[in-house]
């Protein structure tokens, strides 16, 4: 028995670091992206708010 929580243990571990490496991945990619977007595409233009890119949801 104490094989199989121990086992699960380090699934549980394993898997709150795979977690939270993709999640840090997904913020990098999408704040750099945007960043991307407003400087080549849009030549800093319109602001996030005018864009409804704002994170805020309002």
């Amino acid at each position: 028995m104490a094989q199989v929580v121990e086992f699960f243990m380090w699934l549980l571990l394993f898997g709150s670091i795979t977690v939270s490496f993709c999640s840090l991945l997904l913020q990098f990619i999408v704040n750099d992206t945007t960043d991307y977007d407003m400087e080549f595409l849009w030549n800093y233009r319109f602001t996030l708010e005018e864009l409804h890119l704002d994170e805020r949801g309002d």
